[in-house]
């Protein structure tokens, strides 16, 4: 019987099935896009530690031939991995993107980035970016060449994201954007286009326009037409809410300048617990602290909390955020995804 080389599960994150789908391209190989749906009580432990089909659908079967490997991202997804893999008697492999909040030997590779904090195994490959493509240029919609023509330049983009544990964009946060937009503008002059995103808080936008003191443009997710791409190609450079890590990466690679605004955090207990937790494991990298969180985290009993604020400081200290715009992004960018798109293709193709 044949075997399919590849298929690819998509999930309810639109982030992570731009990275999927991206990965999937850049392998070179023939691949199924599967398209998950999930029912009530998919995120929970018991529900992704058992291969079975209760809290996930797709719109077409699931059957033979099945493939040589899965990629996937999200701990609603595991399950259904770990389905395909016993459904095809064990010899699907599974490849799983960010972290897949069950034991790490389940999978075959792991593909993460350092705001997972994942322990170093042999299946874990740590990248400091994302596997993101740069965004094509577009033009500009003909409903904002009027307002264009008025804005003088240079354009400094602003990409606004929302909240997304434990960051908070509030009225407070987003007066404390425009005052850095502010600062921005004075310094380099020109005129700021400012992008919210479907997490964006209603009524935080209007805050942050009621704070701007420069010429700016608006542009409301749902309201006005996407100019997302084109202002990645247009803009002069960037300042990126730093609560999105597809975001941040995409704006990197522009090789343009950019600067990440911190979002205020309001952590709920179970944050702070497993933070602290961390904090103290890597303090002491040999204490019996980091032993018991690393082996519970293989075991997928607990799961590093996700913290963007790490992931940006690595970003820091490999100089992407020097004010330059230099294209050391995309040099980083090609050469992880190279080492990326190796290891799972020889994952693949292991005997």
């Amino acid at each position: 019987m044949s075997v399919e080389p590849l298929w690819v599960l998509l999930g309810h994150r639109h982030g992570d099935n731009r990275q999927l789908l991206a990965i999937a391209d850049a392998l070179g190989r023939p691949y199924r896009a599967v398209q998950l749906h999930f029912r009530r009580g998919a995120g929970r432990v018991l529900a992704r530690l058992f291969p079975h089909r209760l809290t996930w659908r797709t719109d077409s079967p699931l059957e033979p031939p099945w493939p040589r490997a899965v990629l996937a991202a999200g701990r609603r997804s595991v399950p259904a991995s770990l389905w395909i893999r016993r459904a095809s008697g064990g010899t699907t492999r599974l490849i799983h993107v960010n972290r897949p909040w069950a034991p790490l030997a389940w999978f075959d590779l792991i593909v993460t980035t350092p705001q997972y904090a994942l322990p170093e195994r042999d299946n874990v490959l740590m990248n400091l970016l994302p596997f993101v493509q740069p965004v094509a240029p577009e033009p500009l919609p003909a409903s904002f060449a009027a307002r264009a023509a008025a804005l003088p330049r240079p354009w400094t983009g602003v990409l606004v994201g929302g909240n997304s544990r434990p960051f908070v964009l509030d009225e407070t946060a987003a007066t404390g954007l425009a005052a850095a937009i502010n600062a921005e503008l004075h310094r380099v002059g020109g005129s700021a286009w400012v992008l919210d995103s479907p997490r964006t808080p209603p009524g935080t936008l209007a805050a942050l326009e009621r704070g701007l003191e420069a010429p700016a443009q608006m542009v409301r997710w749902g309201r006005d037409e996407n100019c997302y791409a084109a202002l990645l190609g247009l803009a002069d450079r960037f300042i990126v809410t730093a609560d999105s890590a597809s975001m941040l990466a995409e704006a990197l690679l522009t090789a343009r300048p950019v600067t990440p605004f911190d979002l205020p955090e309001e952590p709920d207990w179970r944050w702070r617990v497993a933070a602290a937790w961390r904090e103290a494991a890597q303090r002491s990298p040999q204490s019996a602290t980091r032993r018991v969180l690393d082996r519970l985290i293989d075991l997928g009993l607990v799961s590093s909390v996700r913290d963007l604020g790490r992931w940006r400081l690595a970003l820091a200290d490999a100089c992407l955020f020097d004010g330059t715009g230099r294209p050391l992004a995309l040099a980083l960018a090609e050469a992880e995804q190279a080492r990326t798109v190796a290891r799972i293709n020889a994952t693949i193709d292991r005997p």
